[in-house]
């Protein structure tokens, strides 16, 4: 009897357990939650209206909300269609927050093996943990109270007032007039970007006045139209809703900054030059409906984007990996004016096209510069016979305490042919005596950092003697190398430039000249079988070095536009086999 009795007070309470979850939601009507099922076979037409939302979806980890509003459309009704026909490829929760002047959608992927009170339980705590992000709106009263005590104490301006009250709060409620709105989205644009002048420049494109940065901006057109032909991602383009518009993806410019400078080059003597900040809000919005969007005018198609992801793997090793880098970090602040610290590395391979039929230099998968009207059809997946493999020197500044950076210092890279100059120990090291040569005079102490590749790997027999042969050379006191522990490569300083230099490979299609020998390069479908051509007929070697020389050039002269903070990227041409064997004679 007990044990019937303790089995029926259970099913009793978790019966009114179940009852209060329900009565939690049905209680507001502010909070709405929608459990979706997941849809099979799926019409093309609404699988095409929801694809975007399904990736992201999909994407995210599992109780992970994603802002829905960001994927609605611009129409209202539409939009009202779009959140009552949604659906899934697999089981989520839609939240709807109806607290203020707009409704904010969430949708977040759950588990399918719960039941319906235990994920709406959980749907509970997940938005309460969005209760920070959400809007708060605060009466007309609470603002000018803010306004009138902290004025007269101050002297401050009203508008700066209110957009300190917005940003300490919280406060998402709108102005009370149409003028005071308009100040204070000025105002908002004035603490985003932190650019006093942008004071100045809103003031002079009142209406009724005459443009300031008129011929900037035409001048800027100008570029974009004919310096702007390359647009190699998965998107060609983007269609302006509304209009004819196209918006498609640009490459020529590497960032904000050069295309400023581009311009400006451009620009007469005495004309006027905004700032670099002032030309960024004059570019289209990533997404015209998200809130942001109304800081963009959109009077240049052009927007910039760079993705990237990086995965990072665990290593039982890793911990006493990163004490080494430590150490030898200490130990350069300690002689850091006796040494060099280089971080070295190879940047993925590049492909070179055959005459005539360009490739990408870089892989699809990669947003850039958007612009208005131009497409450059590039191979992305065509076969190749030659690449290019850059190197990546990062001679590191070493600060003063280990808590600064040592992610600034002056880059150098070096693109080699990968037939006839393959990387090897010997070559880099060959190389790294060139670069340090050219800093003036080779200090006694060197540090280097590198990652654990076949080239850097300090347990080959190869690399070893060829860091004696340096050190020989140098005539070095102390020599110090240290490598990353395996799948951590990403701990390598020099990999925080390989992001930036992808700014200038992006958008670029590279091939290579015609040789004499065109028949017989052909007939070969590797690296080694053009090497075993070369030994067959041996002006084929220098032939094919040549061929890459417009490459090499041209993807050095996009690298020297870069920079590091304040130090412009350098480019260097790869060890000869003549200075390779120089060096390799020390040993």
């Amino acid at each position: 009897m007990m044990v019937l009795s303790v089995s029926k007070f259970s099913l009793f309470m978790y019966q009114v357990k179940e009852s209060h979850a329900r009565l939690n939601f049905m209680a507001t009507d502010k909070d709405h939650y929608r459990v979706l099922g997941p849809t099979r076979n799926l019409k093309d037409t609404v699988e095409n209206l929801y694809t975007a939302v399904h990736k992201s979806l999909v994407m995210a980890q599992e109780d992970e909300p994603i802002f829905l509003n960001d994927f609605l459309p611009e129409d209202r009704r539409r939009r009202y269609d779009f959140i009552s026909g949604i659906v899934t490829p697999c089981k989520a929760i839609l939240f709807t927050h109806t607290g203020g002047a707009h409704h904010l959608h969430f949708l977040w992927r759950v588990s399918d093996l719960k039941t319906e009170s235990d994920l709406l339980s959980e749907a509970h705590n997940i938005v309460k943990g969005m209760e920070t992000a959400l809007p708060v709106y605060h009466s007309r009263a609470m603002r000018r109270d803010f306004v009138q005590s902290f004025g007269r104490a101050t002297g401050c301006k009203s508008a700066f007032l209110r957009g300190a009250y917005y940003r300490l709060t919280g406060d998402s409620s709108a102005a009370s007039t149409t003028k005071e709105a308009e100040v204070d989205q000025r105002v908002s644009r004035i603490l985003d970007d932190e650019d006093p002048d942008l004071i100045w420049d809103l003031r002079t494109n009142n209406d009724g006045r005459p443009e300031q940065y008129k011929d900037f901006l035409q001048h800027c057109q100008q570029y974009i139209n004919a310096a702007v032909e390359t647009a190699v991602d998965d998107r060609r383009h983007d269609v302006v809703v509304g209009s004819d518009d196209v918006v498609t993806h640009l490459a020529t410019a590497l960032s904000v900054r050069d295309l400023h400078e581009q311009v400006s080059r451009r620009c007469p003597e005495g004309a006027a030059i905004p700032s670099v900040q002032w030309l960024r809000i004059q570019f289209w919005p990533r997404r015209p409906t998200a809130k942001s969007a109304s800081r963009y005018t959109g009077r240049l198609r052009i927007k910039f984007m760079v993705q990237a992801r990086q995965l990072r793997a665990n290593h039982i090793d890793a911990h006493y990996a990163f004490a080494l880098f430590r150490y030898e970090k200490e130990f350069g602040i300690k002689f850091r004016d006796h040494l060099n610290f280089a971080s070295l590395d190879d940047k993925h391979t590049i492909k070179v096209g055959e005459p005539h039929c360009p490739v990408a230099a870089v892989e699809r998968g990669k947003q850039v510069l958007v612009a208005k009207g131009k497409k450059l059809a590039v191979s992305d997946h065509d076969f190749t016979r030659l690449s290019l493999s850059p190197s990546v020197a990062l001679i590191i500044d070493v600060p003063e305490s280990i808590e600064e950076s040592f992610h600034r210092g002056k880059v150098f890279v070096l693109f080699k042919e990968n037939a006839f100059h393959p990387s090897s120990p010997r070559r880099h090291t060959a190389e790294l005596k060139e670069i340090l040569q050219g800093l003036g005079p080779v200090k006694p102490i060197l540090l280097l950092y590198t990652d654990g590749g076949p080239d850097h790997r300090l347990t080959y027999l190869s690399v070893q003697l060829s860091l004696i042969s340096l050190w020989l050379n140098f005539d070095l006191d102390f020599l110090c190398a240290v490598r990353t522990p395996p799948q951590h490569s990403w701990k390598n300083p020099v990999e925080r430039i390989m992001s930036i230099i992808n700014l200038a490979l992006q958008g670029v299609g590279v091939m290579r000249e015609e040789v004499p020998h065109e028949k017989e390069l052909k007939r070969c479908n590797s690296l080694k079988s053009i090497r075993d051509m070369a030994e067959k007929i041996p002006e084929l070697r220098e032939e094919v070095i040549h061929s890459v020389e417009p490459t090499v050039e041209l993807l050095s002269t996009l690298i020297q536009r870069l920079k590091l903070k304040e130090h412009s990227f350098q480019s260097h041409d790869a060890a000869s086999e003549v200075n390779i064997d120089l060096l390799w004679k020390e040993v």
